[in-house]
């Protein structure tokens, strides 16, 4: 059994030296407790009063700046340019309060001459009759504003949408007795658009972009009665060059809604901007960024920030730069070259009052690489100004946005008959001593009787020819018994093995263009007969090819049967370091075995075009030596198509340039086009060294 021993009341055992011990003890005890209440009061009083109060968190999108685009040399072809854009963000906006914070701002807007975009498909006027979207951005809208507020498209028609939303919106019980009828139609209008946005607290909504100093400034002095209403520094597209490389380095806009799919399911967000077409649309996922985050701790009156720098924070991921393999001199020489010569032509034309005006492309390619060190269209644009001037371009008859240079679909003319050349010689139809008399006319069918041009020109024949005369002369009747001998089936297969009718592989995508023969015949519901093959052999019939084609072609033949992909990219490199994160290596698509005896022989012809054909009176006292070939194409309407297809230097050649001028009328012209770029290319050799 426990037992305890209790103490009486009535006894006491302590001593006096305890009782001072307990009582210094205590002292302590007080002293302390009381420096301590004066410091929580007095010397940190800020500090826990700070602590004290609740805090907020605040989540910021830190956008991420897209990659830059820089040709061969490092010489920036795109950069980004900040602009300021004012914008809703939904962390900051005080719910319950949007309708009163955005009438306010509307009324800013008009004090100072700002006219806001209105997204809502409805009429600005009563009724407000609903208007059914009619480009893409609008369509995608009204898509996600459906799926967001579950409503019925069908119960939108007529005054649906804005009865609909006049309700949800509260309009009533806010502002409707402040605000005039403009004034909630216009609110409307905005609020409808931040649900079709998906405006959230990681997508704020842009109101207004590219703000003008003034406004910026007026807006800041006006910040505390526009909560949740800021500026932000955004990074727009801005191209140095203006026009320069228009066509391939393409631009960017918006995810359109057949895109929305797509892109939603790679991680974009649906109001991000994405490369439409040209470079910036091919190296997308290099140029774009990443997006990161920023944490904000700020303290429940919203007037201090407590920490900014918090261990959550997650940097945005810059896109890369991508480096392309365009030269911009050489781009700038073919461009003002292809310039000239339309322009010269379209002129002459008016003072003649000739309708027709001509247009056209060049290309520049590595022989011994696939490389693209040009690539120009005429009539082009300038990049800075698309928005201002893209519905003017889009009624222009002259398709200043149509890329010719991959997706113009062009007789080649005689440049073929380099081509024909290379089969007969490699079947061995034909060799050096091959020699076939011109009689002016081709009298192998009785039911069809062509003429060799120089025959209808100046009334007689070339007479006898070998390969490297018909080349020089650009003789229609060698190439017609040539094209006969040779059967479509073989002068088809060397064609295609060639590059022609065959894609080439370049990245913004391209058209593969028409290789004539009884297959392309069948495919329109038509018969290929006798007199077609004699057509195809010298470039007619149906053959359509792009420019790229004819220098990716001219290369293969050039460089000895290796036909090597066209590419643009030549590397892409790390944004801050420029460190090389992946290289672009040629890539052989086909090899065709052209002997070197029969190259010489070909080449020969080709260097006789430039020397004493053809081409002659373009390069007359040309002080370097360089191969080509002429063409005139018949479209069977209007003008001539005019087509040079050369490269140099002759002995090792490096580059090849492909022109074509519609409704050039005489190949001199395109002729001129190529000795400007050849010109460039001989004062700028080192550039180009492999």
């Amino acid at each position: 059994m426990l037992f305890l021993k209790l103490r009486s009341f009535g006894e006491s055992r302590t001593s006096p030296v305890r009782i001072i011990i307990l009582a210094v003890i205590f002292v302590l005890v007080l002293v302390a407790f009381v420096g301590r209440l004066l410091s929580l009061q007095v010397a940190n009083s800020e500090y826990y009063k700070e602590r004290a109060l609740p805090k907020n968190q605040v989540t910021l999108l830190v956008e991420a700046s897209r990659g830059e685009i820089v040709d061969r040399n490092g010489a920036k072809l795109v950069i980004n340019r900040g602009i300021s854009n004012i914008r809703l963000n939904r962390s900051l906006l005080p719910r319950g309060r949007e309708n009163e914070i955005i009438l306010e701002l509307i009324r800013f807007f008009d004090q100072n001459g700002v006219v806001i975009e209105d997204k809502m498909p409805a009429e600005l006027v009563v009724p407000y009759r609903f208007v059914e979207p009619q480009d893409n951005a609008s369509k995608n809208m009204l898509k996600v504003f459906l799926r967001n507020t579950k409503f019925d498209e069908q119960s939108l028609y007529g005054t649906g949408l804005y009865d609909k939303l006049y309700e949800r919106y509260k309009i009533a019980d806010t502002v409707a007795k402040s605000a005039s009828s403009n004034e909630i139609r216009r609110l409307i209008g905005i609020r409808y658009a931040l649900e079709g946005s998906d405006f959230s607290r990681d997508y704020p909504y842009t109101i207004l972009e590219d703000a003008s100093v003034e406004v910026v400034s007026m807006l800041s002095e006006r910040s505390h009665t526009l909560p949740g209403v800021e500026v932000f520094i955004e990074n727009s597209r801005y191209y140095p060059g203006g026009s320069l490389a228009a066509h391939i380095l393409g631009r960017t806009g918006p995810i359109y809604a057949d895109e929305l799919e797509k892109y939603t399911s790679l991680g974009y967000s649906m109001d991000e901007i994405v490369g439409k077409d040209g470079a910036e649309y091919a190296f997308e996922s290099y140029l774009r960024g990443v997006d990161g985050y920023k944490i904000i701790e700020y303290s429940s009156d919203g007037e201090d920030i407590i920490d900014q720098n918090l261990s959550e924070n997650y940097p945005p991921e810059y896109g890369k730069t991508v480096s392309l393999t365009i030269s911009s001199g050489m781009q700038a020489a073919a461009e003002k070259a292809l310039k000239e010569t339309i322009d010269s032509i379209n002129i002459e034309n008016i003072r003649n009052g000739n309708p027709v005006r001509a247009s056209g492309a060049v290309v520049v390619t590595g022989c011994n690489n696939g490389a693209v060190y040009a690539s120009a269209s005429y009539p082009t644009y300038d990049q800075n100004t698309y928005r201002e001037t893209i519905s003017d371009m889009l009624t222009d008859n002259r398709q200043p946005l149509l890329n010719r240079a991959i997706n113009g679909r062009y007789p080649p003319g005689s440049t073929f008959k380099i081509a024909t050349a290379i089969a007969a010689l490699s079947e061995g139809i034909i060799d050096e001593n091959t020699r076939i008399y011109d009689s002016g006319v081709y009298r192998e069918y009785d039911d069809y009787q062509p003429h060799c041009w120089y025959f209808d020109k100046y009334g007689y024949p070339h007479g006898w020819q070998n390969v490297v005369d018909a080349i020089k002369n650009s003789c229609n009747y060698y190439f017609f018994e040539v094209g006969r001998l040779l059967g479509t089936e073989a002068l088809n297969s060397y064609a295609k093995r060639l590059g022609l009718g065959e894609k080439t592989g370049i990245e913004t995508g391209e058209d593969s263009g028409i290789l004539a023969g009884p297959e392309y015949r069948a495919s329109v519901g038509k018969t290929w007969v006798p007199g077609d093959l004699i057509q195809s052999a010298i470039g007619q019939s149906d053959n359509l090819f792009t420019p790229v084609q004819l220098a990716s072609f001219i290369s293969t033949v050039v460089n000895g049967g290796t036909r090597y992909e066209v590419h643009l990219l030549k590397s892409v490199n790390d944004f801050a370091t420029g460190e090389i994160i992946e290289e672009k290596q040629p890539k052989v698509l086909d090899e065709i075995d052209i002997s070197e005896h029969d190259l010489d022989l070909v080449k020969r012809g080709m260097k006789s075009v430039v020397e004493d054909g053809t081409a002659a009176s373009v390069f007359v006292g040309y002080p370097h030596s360089v191969g080509g070939k002429t063409g005139t194409a018949q479209k069977g309407f209007g003008t001539d198509n005019a087509i040079f297809a050369g490269f140099a230097p002759y002995e090792e050649p490096e580059i090849v340039v492909s022109v074509v001028i519609d409704s050039g009328e005489h190949s001199y012209t395109a002729t001129r086009v190529a000795k400007g770029v050849f010109d460039y290319y001989f004062e700028n050799i080192d550039e180009f060294a492999e």
